[in-house]
């Protein structure tokens, strides 16, 4: 989810940032801002790690157009995270979810707009009254990826209505434009940011050839593949491996942003001046 979408979102809530920040340290504040150094990642085991992937398709009519695309979509995904050295099982699922688990096992639900509505409020704990204000100020978005349930959001008619519609004109873009999609929220749930929440962090929009999309950019539509850069597979191995990226997110109960708000803080990280236009990615 966008930085600041969720940012507005707390607002509306009345949460704040404060509340969480003291609940969150276990120690001295050396302690904290040592462990949310990423400059100092400690040593990573960067042996391939395998994932367990669930998908569940709403059984409707209406997406019986991702279902004749998933296995050239899942077969692009694979390929991109055997990049980063991640395994990733599809795994068919019911209704209900199997045992899902950060850093072991995920869902992916595609699901109809009204369910995905209701999904995607249930998940952020949005009340009733501040559901219109959410919906204006998310109002472009499709997917979300939930890392404290393991599982990701996505509506099918909105992205199609969105992208696809106005982007792909055959079954291949749809399915590269699709992969990218599920590349981009997958990252999410193994640990890693928007490309544009700092100004000087490891991370940018494209990789050195200034051509190249980063992969958790919001540049999803690029007719290409997307890439990385090696901090971010440093990162992921550190996640999945419940190393010290693990441990950083165990911290904030893997809320992502209580857990940017420590970062920038150990990290003397700056947000931009002027935040990019909002993207459906989430």
């Amino acid at each position: 989810m966008n930085f600041l979408c969720r940012l507005i979102l707390v607002v509306l809530l009345g949460m704040g940032t404060a509340a969480g920040a003291g609940a969150a340290s276990s120690g001295p504040e050396s302690e904290e801002a040592a462990l949310y150094d990423l400059r100092r990642l400690g040593p990573v085991d960067l042996n391939p790690k395998t994932l367990t992937v669930e998908v569940y398709v709403a059984p409707l009519e209406e997406l019986q157009p991702f279902r004749r695309a998933f296995p050239q979509v899942w077969e692009k995904v694979q390929a991109f995270y055997r990049r980063l050295g991640v395994e990733l099982v599809h795994l068919p699922a019911g209704a209900r979810p199997g045992p899902v688990a950060p850093a072991e096992r995920l869902r992916l639900e595609v699901l109809p707009y009204q369910e995905w509505l209701h999904r995607t409020y249930e998940a952020f704990q949005v009340a009733p009254p501040f559901r219109l204000s959410f919906l204006a100020v998310c109002r472009n978005k499709y997917a979300f990826a939930h890392l404290p349930l393991s599982v990701i959001h996505f509506s099918f008619r909105r992205f199609h209505d969105q992208v696809l519609r106005p982007e792909a004109d055959s079954a291949g873009q749809q399915a590269h434009l699709l992969a990218h999609l599920l590349i981009h929220e997958l990252g999410h749930l193994m640990g890693l940011y928007h490309t544009h929440e700092f100004v000087n962090d490891p991370v940018e929009d494209y990789l050195p050839d200034r051509i190249t999309p980063n992969f958790m950019s919001h540049d999803l539509t690029y007719p290409g593949e997307l890439g990385f850069v090696p901090w971010q597979r440093q990162v992921v191995h550190s996640y999945l491996s419940k190393g010290r990226v693990y441990e950083q997110y165990r911290r904030v109960d893997f809320d992502i942003l209580r857990y940017l708000e420590r970062v920038k803080e150990a990290n003397g990280f700056k947000e931009p001046g002027k935040r990019p236009p909002e993207s459906p990615a989430g």
